[in-house]
């Protein structure tokens, strides 16, 4: 018996715990291999193995023995956003020491609303299922927070990585249907094309989930943005009162940067995908447009993370040739056009 290590103490006094070793009883590589997953991804990143065994589980459930019966009913269809996505659709992401590969802090999923609540069940019996390195559990204030919300999105906790003699523990958020950011990504058919798109939530989307963040700072507040080393983040939009668009962080940059480094538009990014998409909603558009019109000027900012010169102007060549595509936007807005009602990071001392 291995010792235990105290991952999370919950305000009612709950311990959670994980033996170690972190024990596996599955082949993390091999579950890549039958989900059909490119062997570029590296899962020697402790997160990206979690997340790739929990949409293998999800998927094998009816088969997994080691599941308890109540879990097993049906198969479940997970898909990946975030930072483990980038990774499954980026060879980029993933060469080590490469400026675009970062550590991931967390892993997200997306389900359909019929399968969350079963989906966050069978989340937390993978560790007895399968071994504690696959361990996540619900905390008490998980159990608040996902029962206020109404099956449209769920949290968890999990093992996000080895620091020291310890581990880690981070958030895992689960969306179901839809991805409701500064502007909402429907999935929709998203799950029947899982498989093509390597269990995530696809290019195109993944794309949009990034391009859609945008925060209104006022026009006081400009020094304490360029003071924190956040300048480049303000976007090419004058016509908000009072108020500048600040746009997406320097760690979407860089996920947007590998996308367009390992694809492009027609081959790898379906612009009529994005169209359909933007062509409804201009509001979206307006902000996509801008996070795009800025990565594509800002490149010096991954130059100076280490990102070459090569590299980041084929990035900003593929935005703005993906700027041509999609739908124009003539109509201004003077105040915020995006959901200001969401939980969604602003800038550290800026707020």
């Amino acid at each position: 018996m291995g010792a235990k290590l105290r991952l999370f103490e919950d305000y009612d006094g709950t311990v959670y715990e994980v033996e170690l070793p972190l024990t596996s009883r599955v082949d993390a590589r091999a579950a890549a291999d039958e989900l059909g997953l490119p062997s570029y991804v590296d899962l020697s990143n402790l997160p990206m193995a979690r997340a790739v065994v929990a949409v293998w589980a999800a998927l094998r459930a009816p088969q997994l023995e080691a599941l308890p019966e109540a879990l097993r009913r049906r198969p479940i269809v997970a898909l990946l956003f975030g930072g483990a996505a980038v990774k499954l659709l980026s060879p980029t992401a993933n060469k080590p020491g490469h400026p675009l590969n970062r550590r991931l802090n967390d892993v997200d999923f997306a389900v359909r609303k019929r399968d969350g609540a079963l989906f966050v069940k069978l989340l937390a019996s993978l560790g007895g299922a399968l071994g504690s390195k696959y361990a996540f559990f619900v905390t008490s204030g998980d159990r608040w927070f996902n029962a206020l919300r109404g099956g449209r999105r769920y949290r968890v906790h999990g093992i996000s990585g080895v620091e020291g003699d310890g581990l880690s523990v981070s958030v895992i958020d689960v969306f179901c249907d839809e991805l409701p950011f500064r502007h909402t990504i429907k999935l929709g058919e998203a799950f029947e094309e899982a498989r093509e798109n390597l269990f995530t939530v696809g290019a195109e989307r993944l794309l949009l989930s990034k391009l859609q963040y945008i925060f209104g700072l006022p026009r006081s507040r400009l020094p304490e943005l360029e003071a924190a080393g956040q300048g480049f983040r303000v976007l090419p939009y004058e016509h908000l009162k009072g108020m500048v668009a600040v746009g997406m962080e320097l760690k979407d940059m860089k996920d947007v940067a590998a996308l367009l480094i390992d694809r492009k538009p027609g081959e790898g990014i379906d612009p009529g995908a994005l169209r359909r998409i933007l062509g409804k909603d201009q509001r979206f558009a307006l902000t996509v447009r801008l996070n795009l019109e800025n990565f594509a000027r800002r490149i010096d900012v991954l130059v100076e993370e280490g990102l070459s010169r090569s590299e980041a102007e084929v990035a900003a060549g593929r935005a703005l040739e993906l700027l041509e595509l999609l739908p124009r936007v003539e109509k201004r807005w003077s105040k915020p056009w995006w959901n200001v009602y969401v939980e969604s990071p602003g800038l550290e001392g800026v707020k």
